[in-house]
């Protein structure tokens, strides 16, 4: 993994949230406005919303289980 991205995610978690939406915002809308050429708000902040719980959430679970794997190779 990126170490750069890493210390934000631990040192900053609502920095590294708040842009996670803020990327997924930009992509959807981009994406609606090339296939319709106009932008839902409400279809685009419940994507936005639901992604980003998704993410973050899926995101703990997998440091979790990174940090369980590191302790059983040290034996501690």
């Amino acid at each position: 993994m990126n170490m750069e991205a890493d210390a934000v995610v631990e040192e900053r978690p609502i920095v590294a949230t708040a842009l996670v939406a803020v990327v997924a915002t930009a992509a959807y809308a981009g994406i609606q406005l090339v296939l319709d050429g106009s932008v839902a708000v409400a279809e685009t902040a419940s994507f936005v919303l639901i992604f980003t719980v998704v993410y973050v959430a899926g995101n703990r679970y997998l440091r979790g289980r990174q940090g369980d794997s590191r302790s059983d190779d040290t034996g501690e």
